[in-house]
């Protein structure tokens, strides 16, 4: 009888392995940088943390990379049905209100069975922000706070000095534009004007401020009209490239990594790629350094943040859940750091491994000292990001004056934050 007993329990032992090996598959949507971030992506030194988990556990991982705004779109769609295919997906800070957050998996059940290791070394603000009604909803992965990026080869070239204030960037940015011998036409400045992100990172450094934490409307200050003024000049004047308004993150780095710009804004984390010696023409020479203002010791920096969640209709939470586990524990935090992430551990900073790899780290951490939201979350901020938008661009491109831009913006976006409440 005994014999018995011990053989089943032997089969049932073996059969519950053999279904932990069963093969399976993972969907995963997020924005390329992402992807790169948990798996190395392209760069000659990649850090394939997800591949690693999914060869350990059997799993094939299908990503959908889409860019920012396509890829809430599909996943709102996605948790509207009722089942979806998606089990795992990045969220964009301004995206996490409570009418999403209602449609993602808490994970607070999860994380009791299963805790994330040292979750409190993970930044407070970031966790706060992404727990809703007393529920976690996300896991913070990614910050991208903004950096001024230069190529100090063509400083060199150009007799440049690396700027200190923003009088000093805007003049250095003017000097650098030039067309080479050959015909090649050289940027001073490249931004990624089709988002909001850099243009208010630019506008930050005049003192400007879009929507502040409490919801009040600032878009007709005096720094933002001086700001959206300057911006459309250096368009004007050739030193932003004509297509600003549709230039992608991915022609940025293309840009950058040929010569083709010489400062940009875009996150610290992009040294990496733009280094990347594989792809780039100035392995080595492309620096990132808080972006500079005209008040010593400050500077400007606009952040936002991206987290896992795990939509509520997923039929695959337990695996998703134990690959945001893996994605968020302190060595894969720092591995991912070295594919270009944005640490959002703070800790990260002082390994060594970051100190001996990413020269940019010191100078992060005074960006993230200054640093600030984009635009605060609140159910309008999706279309106050697209009024944003609309009114940039109608300054950059002189289809308004400055002023008739801020003007426009303050009282459609005070409408907007009035209905939102």
């Amino acid at each position: 009888m005994l014999k018995r007993i011990l053989a089943t329990a032997m089969l049932v032992a073996m059969a519950g392995t053999a279904m932990a090996q069963e093969p399976r598959t993972l969907t995963i949507i997020s924005h390329n940088v992402h992807k790169t971030a948990a798996t190395g992506g392209d760069l000659a030194t990649a850090q394939n943390i997800a591949g690693e988990w999914a060869e350990r556990n059997n799993v094939t991982l299908n990503w959908v990379t889409l860019d920012i705004g396509p890829l809430h779109d599909r996943l709102l769609r996605e948790m509207s049905l009722g089942e979806t295919s998606v089990d795992l997906a990045v969220v964009l800070n301004t995206r996490v209100v409570p009418s999403v957050a209602r449609l993602l998996e808490p994970l607070d059940d999860l994380m009791a069975a299963n805790p994330i290791e040292d979750l409190e070394g993970i930044s407070k603000g970031l966790l706060d922000a992404t727990a809703i009604d007393g529920k976690r909803v996300a896991i913070p992965y990614r910050h991208a706070t903004n950096a001024m990026l230069y190529n100090k080869a063509i400083l060199d070239e150009r007799g440049i000095a690396v700027p200190t204030s923003l009088d000093e960037l805007l003049a250095a940015a003017r000097a650098a534009t030039h067309v080479r011998e050959d015909g090649t036409r050289v940027h001073g400045l490249i931004i990624t004007a089709e988002t909001h992100v850099t243009p208010l990172q630019f506008l930050s450094a005049f003192g400007a401020t879009y929507i502040a934490p409490d919801l009040s409307v600032h878009a007709n200050s005096p720094e933002m009209i001086a700001g959206l003024t300057e911006l459309a000049k250096l368009h004007q004047e050739g030193v932003i490239p004509p297509n600003a308004t549709t230039y992608s993150l991915d022609e940025l780095i293309a840009t950058m990594r040929e010569g083709r710009g010489v400062f940009a804004i875009n996150p610290f984390a992009r040294y990496t790629a733009l280094n990347d010696p594989a792809a780039s023409l100035y392995p080595g020479q492309i620096n990132a350094i808080p972006y500079p203002t005209n008040v010593a010791g400050k500077s400007a920096a606009n952040t936002e943040f991206w987290s896992w969640a795990i939509p509520g209709n997923s039929t695959q939470k337990e695996l998703a859940y134990d690959l945001i586990r893996e994605l968020s524990s302190k060595e894969a935090t720092v591995r991912a750091a070295l594919n270009g992430n944005g640490p959002v551990r703070p800790a990260a900073y002082d390994d060594p491994r970051i100190i001996e790899k990413l020269p940019y780290a010191a100078a992060e951490a005074v960006g993230l000292r200054d640093a600030s939201i984009a635009i605060p979350a609140f159910d309008g901020a999706v279309e106050a990001t697209a009024l944003f938008i609309e009114e940039m661009h109608g300054a950059l491109l002189g289809l308004k004056t400055p002023e008739q831009a801020a003007a426009d913006l303050q009282t459609r976006t005070e409408a907007l934050v009035a209905k939102s409440k």
